[in-house]
């Protein structure tokens, strides 16, 4: 059948048309320019009078309007749909189109409150993003104008369906901007934004403003004892009862762990040191197993005890210090010269950098690759057993107030590196504070090679010189090392931190991880996290995984590591996780592979990235130009190298131009894997150091000098035409999102294949 030329054109001009409003649309910078957009784009490609786009509020089983131009815009917004009724909430529940050609002869039809009832045709198409629905696009125009024709709804819907991943996008987005400045637990003001609130106050008129550190005394024994479930029940608890202690105007926020902060704009010291008894008695009215939950507190104000911030809460920090070793359970005042002397802190802390290494013992916890249960790498925890018994977080504070931190850290350092049998193609993960990386001591502690080592940047405070950051992280890579930023989600880990550092594993913070299996909202946080990382190649680690049905969520969310007591709790000599919690791993065993049956599927940079190889493929002549186009798909996997390995009867011939070996052939019989992998039309990976790997495919892998192979089958017309192999060097599996974009990868080869073969 001949498809008459002007249809043919008219087609090409809508097809233009949308790849022109997809630009557009994807270049606005908040939620509301997008959805501004999407009408903008929308009418330059069709006739309506009325748009409204509803997103989905599950919790409140309601289809809320969140966007609306045309007449009755105040009236639409201000009329949810409840989820399932309506024209609308049949769109929304079946998951498809409905096209109502007259609204008054439609029984489903809600008439808006306040609206009048006249007769009008419209068109509702769900919105679909990654396979869920996440609102619905209504347009609208008069019934004088003429019902939607069907060649109307299929623009419609071509447009909504990338109407829609904008949208999610833009949620994502919005969703982090509003997360950056709150505890991902109990909803206070952050660190961060503790710190700029501060500042806002004492740039406030006489800058007369006191603070108050408030720290739960013995709060790790309520995580030690009953779990981390109960202490964030308690955590959120105190932040309840803090906030009932405080006047109208100040803020509450935590600073991390178990420490609070009040800022009392206006307030003298006697003034904090009653609004901080009535905080302690205030979380006195809680109980843990029948015992009140008892806080120490220090207090500073200024203009006497600092003009600054950061002097004010370290003046605090050092009362609450003198607080909790006077016996805690207390209030302490800052008074200058009165609290514990330096030298006497110092001492503490040059005592223990005299005995070495052997004042520090090194435990591990082991990061598990969700896509196949191994340990991938095992992050070195220092552990210090010394009178008077304390975490090792405020050792490191005590040392970093007294000059000496930087030395402290070094010392962890050594210690961890000193530990020997690290196990095969597992990393090892060194935390180190920003300022102390720029340090000679740290400088000195880390070898000249750091292949194999991740830096893991823990610093909760705004980074320093980013100049001189930026160039200490570049020479860390040079040499081999991995960056991590820890605490990613907590609000700590910025977003501008985040573009800064651009790290190769992002750890999401235990608040957001926890309970996020039956937690709507932070899985959304997590999706956006994780789809930041994707577009930046990262990996995503989550922390203080301890239960099994958060841990499937992970899995399911396509995170790559993930720790905590549920998985191995850490302990010397480089344990291994519980095989029980691993069982949850996200891919099979088939013939030496590990396979991934059900790929989730990614979005974003990728669909640009993949448009240009597509250009690139098209324009190859003979067979062996498609070489050219290996190094752009392997940058689009996050890959160090790929190639393409024609079949000929029972060989594979490699086509690239840039390898050695281009144009050699090798027996598929000699290598299992790769002939289950065409016969069954199924990717699958090998992993050094993964023991179920098909032995004859590890040793090829490691001739070849890398760690990491995936194999996907290259088909056209259900015929094996080639092998997708795409190499890294690091032994880190793939993700069941790069595995689903290697395969949209093959699908493009496939079909320039199919040109010369």
């Amino acid at each position: 059948m001949t498809v008459p030329a002007a249809l043919e054109t008219e087609r090409g001009s809508a097809l233009e048309a949308l790849v022109d409003a997809a630009s557009g649309i994807l270049a606005a910078d908040s939620l509301d320019g997008t959805l501004g957009r999407i009408a903008h784009h929308l009418r330059a490609l069709l006739r309506y009078d009325d748009l409204t786009v509803y997103e989905i509020d599950e919790a409140a089983a309601l289809l809320r309007p969140v966007f609306a131009v045309g007449n009755w815009v105040d009236e639409v917004l201000s009329d949810p749909i409840p989820l399932g009724t309506g024209v609308t909430g049949w769109a929304v529940s079946h998951r498809r189109t409905r096209n109502v050609p007259n609204s008054v002869e439609e029984p489903l039809c809600n008439v808006v409150g306040g609206t009048p009832d006249d007769a009008e045709a419209f068109v509702c198409v769900p919105l679909l993003a990654r396979e869920r629905v996440v609102g619905a696009l209504n347009v609208y125009r008069g019934i004088d104008s003429a019902a939607f024709s069907t060649e109307e709804v299929e623009l419609v819907e071509r447009f909504a369906t990338m109407a829609a991943l904008a949208y999610d996008s833009a949620r994502q987005r919005e969703t982090l901007r509003e997360q950056v400045q709150r505890d991902g637990l109990t909803g206070l003001l952050n660190h961060r934004a503790c710190h700029e609130r501060l500042n806002a106050a004492l740039a406030d008129g006489d800058g007369a403003v006191a603070v108050v550190l408030i720290d739960l005394d013995h709060f790790k024994v309520i995580n030690d004892t009953l779990g981390h479930a109960e202490g964030d029940r308690v955590l959120v608890a105190s932040a309840e009862r803090l906030c009932s202690a405080v006047r109208v105007g100040d803020v509450v926020g935590r600073m991390g762990g178990e420490e609070f902060v009040l800022i009392l704009p206006g307030a003298d010291a006697e003034a904090a040191e009653d609004c901080a008894e009535r905080a302690r008695a205030a979380l006195g009215e809680l109980t843990v197993h029948g015992r009140p939950v008892a806080a120490s507190a220090g207090v500073a104000a200024a203009p006497t005890d600092g003009r600054e911030a950061a002097v004010l809460l370290e003046n605090a920090d050092a009362a609450l210090y003198w607080a909790k070793r006077s016996g805690r359970g207390r209030t302490v005042r800052y008074v200058r010269g009165a609290i514990r002397p330096e030298s006497e802190q110092r001492n503490e802390i040059a005592a223990l950098l005299e005995r070495g290494t052997a004042a520090i013992e090194i435990v591990f916890q082991p990061l598990v690759e969700l896509a196949t249960g191994r340990a991938g790498g095992y992050e070195a925890l220092a552990r210090i057993d010394v009178e008077p018994r304390r975490g090792p977080d405020e050792w490191f504070a005590q040392a970093h107030r007294v000059g000496l931190g930087n030395d402290l850290e070094a010392l962890a350092l050594r210690a961890a590196l000193e530990v020997p049998g690290r196990p095969d193609g597992a990393f090892l993960a060194l935390n180190v504070s920003p300022r102390a990386l720029l340090s000679k001591p740290v400088q000195d502690a880390l070898p000249a090679q750091l292949t194999g080592i991740v830096v893991e940047l823990t610093e909760h405070e705004v980074f320093g010189d980013e100049d001189e950051l930026d160039a200490a992280l570049a020479d860390l890579r040079a040499r081999g090392a991995q960056i991590a930023l820890d605490d990613a989600g907590a609000g700590y880990a910025g977003l501008q931190q985040m573009i800064q550092i651009a790290p190769d594993i992002l750890k999401l913070d235990r608040t957001l991880v926890h309970g996020a299996h039956a937690d709507s909202s932070r899985q959304a946080l997590l999706e956006a996290l994780i789809g930041f990382a994707s577009s930046t190649g990262a990996a995503i680690c989550a922390e203080g995984v301890e239960d099994l049905d958060d841990l499937r969520a992970l899995v399911a969310l396509d995170v790559t590591y993930a720790q905590g007591y549920v998985l191995c709790r850490p302990a010397p000599e480089w344990p291994q996780p519980d095989a029980a919690a691993t069982a949850t791993s996200a891919s099979q065993i088939r013939a030496g592979l590990r396979v991934a049956l059900n790929p989730r599927g990614g979005s974003g940079a990728f669909a640009r990235g993949l448009a240009e190889l597509s250009d690139e493929l098209a324009a190859a002549e003979t067979v062996w130009d498609l070489g050219a186009a290996n190094s752009r798909a392997a940058h689009l996997l996050g890959a160090d190298e790929l190639s393409i390995m024609l079949v000929h009867g029972d060989h594979l011939e490699q086509i690239s131009d840039e390898c050695d070996e281009a144009g050699e052939r090798w027996p598929i019989a000699d290598f299992p894997a790769s002939r289950y992998v065409l016969d069954a039309g199924i990717p699958g990976q090998i992993v050094a150091g993964d023991a179920a790997g098909d032995q004859s495919e590890l040793e090829e892998l490691a001739r070849m000098g890398f760690a990491t192979a995936l194999l996907v089958p290259v088909t056209y017309g259900r015929t094996p035409r080639a092998l997708l192999e795409v190499y890294r060097i690091r032994p880190q599996a793939f993700t069941s999102r790069e595995v689903d974009r290697a395969r949209v990868l093959a699908q493009q080869f496939g079909a320039a294949l199919d040109r010369f073969t």
